[in-house]
């Protein structure tokens, strides 16, 4: 659709209801927080509305209960100083918004310029920025949307789902029914210092890119899953199966005719390490997991081959040996990165990075659950893809970026689109 035009009603500090005590007031961030490009991890939810409360209620509502909910995520009200989090009680950031336009045409044909208009943030973070912003933009026919950001450096996409959870439940009234947050991202990875320079920073931003949307359903997901197995190769995950034909396509789209593409996969590792990491742990415990092999023509089960193969490869290191410590197993994590020698000159990167299964479609704050979810990161990296599931847990949809001209070979590949169908309507 065309670019909507939002309008700021108000802006406010919302601060914890509660001072946070002393001896919480600082937060050490891991090296893998460190590592995290400046970016945030957003989320959208919309609603359809609701005849029971007005948009006043609603409004109030939601900034009640996310003053009571930073009570417990005390360090999303504080701001960055260097490697550390200082949980200040500085506040986040709230907007009330809205928009002359039925939520059925905003979601007729969603597009990256309109959801971004529905945040309350265009620029990257830095130090003296808020960790946290949301933003309410109600619409025309009283339906709403709620787009959040949280720094990466703070929270990855499950951490912003654990954090949307809890605030949904308190502005229920129910907040004694979700677990509290675990800040201790060290367990890990060790402390970050300021002596660690993030690498390829200064290669982010360089080109034009586009982001558009293509939507796959559970039956064609299927379909994909059965071409791409083999004997030699067991049934794929719908993220295997969905990573290896996004990943051939942009290996064919790709301009870049003297660096090799690369696949970059950043694996979350609360459910793969339940020994030692709990579900609700806040941060990056992340693994990133890297496929030398795009470069020429490529064939589907090949690189599901490849993704499986990476996988054991993370299973092995991960082996949680009964008496041996977190250092143990994030030591052997950082010298299989380590080992990989990237380089950024050399190779041309493309990041997948999976939301299924994170259960945003679950964040009910009283008026419903969302009728449609969707996430990313803002500002939009280079080369990046994020696959999230569709509304009936099946089906996904993949939000892909690319530099522009490698985005009008890419929509064109007739593998793809032989599965995908680019940028559907939301039905509501």
């Amino acid at each position: 659709m065309d670019t909507v035009k939002v309008e700021t009603i108000c802006r406010e500090i919302i601060k914890p209801s509660t001072p946070t005590p002393n001896d919480f007031r600082t937060l050490q961030l891991s090296i893998m927080d460190l590592l995290m490009p400046p970016v945030y991890a957003v989320a959208f939810l919309f609603y359809t509305k609701d005849d029971l409360i007005s948009q006043e209620q609603t409004s109030q509502t939601l900034k009640t209960s996310l003053s009571e909910t930073l009570t417990k995520f005390h360090p999303f009200a504080g701001r960055v100083n260097g490697v550390t989090i200082d949980s200040s009680d500085e506040g986040a950031v709230f907007v009330d918004a809205r928009v002359d336009c039925p939520l059925s045409d905003f979601l007729r044909s969603p597009d990256t310029k309109s959801l971004q208009q529905l945040l309350p943030v265009d620029a990257e973070p830095i130090p003296t920025w808020p960790l946290l912003l949301v933003q309410a933009t109600y619409f025309k026919c009283g339906g709403m949307a709620i787009g959040i950001c949280i720094a990466h450096k703070l929270a990855d996409a499950a951490s912003l789902s654990t954090f949307i959870q809890s605030w949904a439940a308190t502005a229920r009234g129910e907040s004694e029914s979700v677990a509290n947050p675990d800040f201790s991202s060290t367990k890990l990875y060790p402390p970050a210092n300021e002596a660690i320079k993030i690498p390829g920073e200064d290669q982010q931003g360089k080109r034009t890119s586009v982001t558009k949307r293509f939507v796959f359903v559970a039956s064609k997901i299927e379909e994909l899953r059965n071409k791409v197995s083999s004997d030699a190769v067991p049934r794929p995950t719908r993220v295997q199966s969905l990573t290896s034909l996004i990943w051939k396509c942009v290996v064919a789209a790709s301009t870049d005719t003297v660096r090799e593409k690369v696949l970059y996969q950043a694996n979350n590792l609360r459910f793969k390490i339940p020994t030692l990491l709990s579900e609700n742990l806040m941060g990056n415990p992340l693994y990133s997991t890297l496929t030398l092999n795009g470069k020429g023509q490529m064939k589907s089960v090949e690189i599901v081959k490849e993704l499986q193969k990476r996988n054991e490869e993370l299973s092995h290191l991960i082996q949680h040996e009964e008496g041996s410590s977190g250092l143990t197993i994030s030591l052997k994590l950082l010298g299989a990165m380590a080992d990989t020698k990237f380089s950024y000159e050399l190779y041309d990167m493309h990041v997948v990075s999976s939301w299924c299964k994170i259960p945003l479609y679950k964040a009910c704050f009283g008026w419903g659950f969302p009728v449609w979810v969707t996430g990313n990161v803002s500002p939009i990296l280079d080369n990046v893809t994020v696959l999230i599931d569709s509304k009936d847990g099946q089906g996904v949809e993949a939000w892909v970026t690319l530099p522009q001209e490698e985005m009008l070979l890419f929509e064109q590949s007739t593998e793809l689109l032989d599965f995908a169908s680019p940028n559907p309507s939301v039905l509501i």
